[in-house]
């Protein structure tokens, strides 16, 4: 069976403020083109990101700090990260934004590139700082930053998969289940909670969403010898009060990805469910790895 083709349209919301997701993407892929890409199309690229403050962007723009051969790229990526990097960065690209400047602080070849490192790093400091400083919190009571007890501090509940085409067999429906919670899983936010789905009172101040997925279209088409599959997957973001409290769909808080795949296998029974299976697990994946996970941490690590 041919391996499915993706395509990923935007999360609709707060994200789709940004044209597409995607176009973060593209701009990464043209900054890190290196020496292979012209130097109009890498700056063009590096003035697209400056302007973002996902953590993708982040990420690209320290590298390019560090990486590129062009000295006015690198100068143009160490002042970017001054309007980049704030109090919400995720760690892990303030972490990278830090040892970019310091380094290029300390050994760029360029003197102006190394006077903006400079400047610039010493306010990625106090951000960096401030962020293990609040990682180093005790847990408080309710109303602190952290909830108390064993409780964990951000919580998802994934919920089941709707199937609005009524055409899924088998375990397609839990398998994708599993695709996204294991996906939301890796960033280290929990998707179980002790004694089973807590209420609003027992969530007490941890931060708790709800994503939930929805396949929304699934055409078997048979042609020859031959069978051609094309999904479509949903799967939406939101704040959620507890199982008493439910979803809750805020203004910058709440979105909604879906993306879309193509497959092509044999005819027989076991070959077509499997390629329904492949179909939307691909899409799954690649939407909650890119877009759903992505918008979580953003909105988890929001003050």
């Amino acid at each position: 069976m041919r391996a499915p083709a993706v395509v990923t349209a935007c999360l609709l919301g707060l994200l789709c403020s940004r044209a597409s997701a995607d176009a973060i993407d593209t701009n990464v892929r043209d900054l890190s083109g290196g020496a292979g890409a012209a130097y109009k199309i890498r700056l063009a690229a590096a003035l697209a990101l400056s302007k973002s403050h996902d953590g993708r962007a982040v990420i690209a723009i320290s590298g390019a700090l560090e990486h590129d051969d062009d000295a006015t790229i690198r100068r143009v990526a160490a002042l970017a990260l001054v309007k980049m990097v704030d109090e919400h960065t995720e760690a892990d690209a303030l972490e990278l934004a830090l040892a970019a400047l310091q380094s290029s602080a300390a050994t760029d070849p360029d003197a102006k590139v190394r006077d903006a490192a400079e400047r610039t790093a010493k306010m990625v400091a106090g951000y960096a700082a401030q962020k293990k400083k609040q990682a180093a919190a005790p847990a408080g009571p309710r109303g602190s930053s952290k909830p108390s007890g064993n409780n964990p501090a951000v919580f998802v509940n994934v919920d089941a998969v709707t199937d609005q085409t009524k055409k899924l067999v088998g375990d397609s429906a839990t398998r994708l289940t599993t695709i996204v919670r294991q996906g939301v899983e890796r960033t280290g936010y929990a998707t179980s909670w002790p004694g089973g789905l807590p209420t609003q009172a027992e969530l007490g101040s941890a931060r708790a969403f709800i994503v939930a997925s929805t396949v929304k279209t699934l055409e078997i088409t048979k042609s020859g010898r031959q069978t051609q599959i094309a999904c479509t997957v949903a799967i939406r973001v939101a704040p959620w009060g507890g199982k008493d409290g439910g979803e809750r769909w805020e203004a910058n808080k709440a979105a909604s990805a879906s993306g879309s795949a193509k497959a092509t296998t044999g005819n027989g029974t076991k070959e077509v469910d499997a390629g329904v299976r492949d179909c939307i697990e691909a899409v799954g994946e690649d939407v909650t790895s890119r877009q759903v996970v992505p918008f979580l941490k953003k909105l988890a690590t929001a003050i």
